[in-house]
């Protein structure tokens, strides 16, 4: 009978415990005494349980906590059975992004290795904590993967549909951005950023025109990288609804983006959102936003921010 470890939603961020490893030389041979220090680093889409990695000079698996060791100046390598990530610099929280040495959130390799990892996720809720289990790595033993592929998802098809975790497809790129926005605002959070007010945006404010489904309310950028919507309806029957941000409103061009929590399927009536742009965005890329559908490229409602 399989038994699953109990999961974390705890992103341990400011209790990353540091151990020093002392090596004590022999009085006898007058040998100096060497101090290594190993640190504790954690992996996180959500914290990821079950990654395997190794250093130089540590191995293992990552724990509920989606923690590893290393020592100074290591560089890191995960695996999930025979799928290798690309090796990085050893950190206190490593992310996806760091593997790929970027910040764009909307990386294809990046986005692909969410998918994959909130799919494999044993509960399928990748909210309180991933958990990727021994049958995956097992089945993965002989599969190794291009995130950058333009066939990923039938690359992968196989193993989302046989692992026997809750999810049997391959979620959206929507849906695994939007986890990873949460998370990223938490490590923003932990570590104590705070968003400046020195946009020449800061207090403007709009509202919302109704086009469908009953949206309307009012936006306000409240600093850098804050937006409350205040006054908020939305009658929640939309497929795949976020806000979005844009440029004169061209929410279905490559550039525009969403911000905050799916939509779909939750009714609002004169309620407030607090939504934050993504780690790779600013207030200079976007005029308005829009209560957008994502598989039908339609517009429920739009608004401009204005002095």
């Amino acid at each position: 009978m399989m038994q699953y470890k109990v999961k974390t939603s705890r992103l341990l961020f400011s209790n990353l415990l540091i151990f020093a490893l002392v090596g004590c030389g022999s009085d006898d041979d007058h040998t100096a005494a060497v101090e290594q220090k190993s640190f504790t680093g954690v992996f996180l889409d959500s914290a990821v349980q079950g990654l395997n990695y190794k250093t130089v000079t540590q191995s293992g698996k990552t724990n509920a906590q989606g923690e590893f060791t290393f020592l100074a100046d290591e560089f890191i390598t995960f695996t999930i059975g025979g799928i290798e990530l690309p090796s990085t610099a050893a950190k206190l929280y490593l992310t996806p992004l760091s593997l790929y040495q970027t910040d764009d959130i909307n990386h294809k390799s990046v986005v692909n290795l969410l998918r994959l990892l909130q799919s494999l996720d044993t509960d399928g809720d990748a909210s309180n904590g991933i958990e990727i289990s021994d049958s995956v790595h097992q089945l993965a033993t002989e599969l190794t993967l291009d995130f950058s592929a333009t066939d990923f998802d039938q690359q992968v098809a196989p193993l989302i549909a046989s692992n026997g975790a809750a999810l049997q497809t391959l979620i959206t790129a929507d849906d695994a951005i939007t986890h990873f926005q949460t998370t990223l605002a938490k490590i923003n959070n932990s570590e104590m950023t705070s968003c400046t007010t020195s946009h020449s945006k800061v207090g403007y404010s709009g509202f919302f025109n109704t086009l469908a489904h009953n949206v309307s309310g009012k936006a306000t950028i409240i600093d850098d990288c804050t937006i409350e919507i205040s006054q908020f309806s939305y009658d929640g029957g939309g497929p795949e609804v976020f806000f979005y941000g844009a440029i004169d409103h061209a929410y279905a061009s490559a550039d525009a983006f969403s911000l905050g929590e799916k939509l779909t399927g939750t009714e609002y009536n004169n309620g407030t959102i607090t939504i934050t742009l993504p780690q790779n965005k600013s207030l200079d890329d976007l005029t308005g936003l829009s209560v957008w559908c994502v598989d039908f490229n339609a517009n429920f409602g739009q608004m401009t921010f204005t002095p």
